[in-house]
């Protein structure tokens, strides 16, 4: 850091100049010009006009067919992150079925991907997305409404066991998804090019905070799948009524936490997201005495089979083993899905305490439409 003293020039203007190894470093002389971006903390920065363009570059993707699974998703993702135009990806032979299909799939999940061109060894994709035409904060809405949605319907699934609608929630996570790569995608670019920072009227702690927001909302929403996953699982299966009913009442209590949670971030209003707080200390309790009738019924399964238990025996409960198996993993996305609605409150109150006045985002967000009410189990 240096300091630079105001110098004026004839009656009316100041001037300051610039430093020498910066303007060395991208070609500057005299007769150049610079850009001048005021930014919302009262400082101003400065960019040279040499070098800046508006067209992303292209990015080149070498694959081999026996490349480890994973590597030619991953590169995929980080390439479509980095907001590069044009994405070639090449294989040094031909590409197998699966990487073919792979790259397809990526494609339709990576919102603004299209491709232009494919051979037996090479795919062109571009990018016909303008990160400056997209709505952040409605990005942000949409991707907890979803969230939401997933969240009541895997529990109405699991009341009424209907494994095609939980089969529904665990496909709206590729739409979560989707929404996810794309704020982070905007948020990085953000990050990267102040201009576009500007653009979008945020700052870099903006970038923090709803970097960890959308990551919080993708995680529950993958939590969501979880417990939609277990239904499945569970299928027609027989539960234990009071352990189920217990589920469902836990479930529409995390629903509720994780709602009130996302509109406080969305809105702005620490004192919601403070009870958010205070309110996800009613869980534990819950979680106790699903454990305690857990172990009730994993002892008096014991007794019943135990005296029917042959030397041949692979399983000693059955389908009920299955059954305590999803419960448990619905239980334990109950706390992982609170974990997150913590944070997420948390980051509300740091939120409305830096910005005050300047939050929330000019849409007020909207009330999730669907709200799960638990009615005790009735198989």
């Amino acid at each position: 850091m240096e300091k630079r003293k105001i110098m004026r020039l004839g009656k009316s203007s100041l001037v300051i100049s610039i430093p020498k190894t910066w303007a060395g470093k991208y070609k500057l002389d005299s007769s150049d010009h610079v850009i001048l971006l005021p930014q919302r903390d009262g400082s101003l920065a400065i960019y040279p006009v040499k070098g800046v363009t508006d067209t992303p570059p292209e990015q080149e993707i070498i694959v081999d067919p026996e490349d480890e699974p994973g590597i030619l998703e991953r590169r995929l993702i980080a390439a479509y992150l980095n907001n590069f135009g044009i994405i070639h990806i090449r294989s040094t032979g031909v590409f197998t079925p699966e990487q073919q299909s792979l790259v397809r799939q990526r494609v339709r999940m990576l919102t603004g991907l299209q491709i232009i061109d494919a051979s037996t060894n090479e795919i062109v994709i571009q990018s016909l997305m303008k990160l400056n035409q997209l709505d952040l904060p409605k990005s942000m809405r949409l991707a907890h409404r979803i969230t939401s949605t997933m969240l009541v319907d895997a529990l109405s699934a699991l009341q009424i066991r209907d494994t095609e609608l939980a089969r529904t929630v665990i496909g709206l996570d590729e739409d979560v998804n989707q929404f996810y790569f794309l704020v982070f995608k905007q948020l990085r670019a953000a990050l990267l090019d102040p201009r576009f920072m500007n653009e979008l009227s945020i700052d870099s702690m903006d970038c923090l905070t709803y970097l960890m927001f959308i990551q919080r909302i993708e995680n529950v929403a993958d939590h969501a799948k979880s417990i939609a996953e277990s239904v499945v699982s569970l299928d027609k299966e027989e539960c234990p009524k009071d352990l189920l009913n217990l589920a469902l009442k836990t479930g529409n209590h995390v629903h509720r936490i994780y709602a009130t949670s996302a509109e406080a971030m969305l809105l702005g209003d620490d004192k919601a997201a403070n009870h958010v707080i205070n309110e996800i200390d009613n869980f534990l309790p819950m979680r106790q005495t699903a454990e305690k009738l857990m172990e009730q019924h994993l002892v008096k399964l014991c007794e019943e089979m135990l005296p029917k238990l042959t030397p041949e025996s692979c399983a000693l409960f059955g389908p009920h083993q299955k059954a305590m198996f999803c419960l448990e993993n619905i239980f334990s996305a109950f706390g992982k899905i609170l974990e997150h609605s913590s944070a997420i409150a948390e980051i509300a109150i740091d939120r409305a305490l830096e910005h005050g006045s300047r939050w929330p985002a000019k849409e007020p967000a909207k009330k999730p439409t669907k709200k799960f009410t638990a009615k005790k189990a009735s198989a």
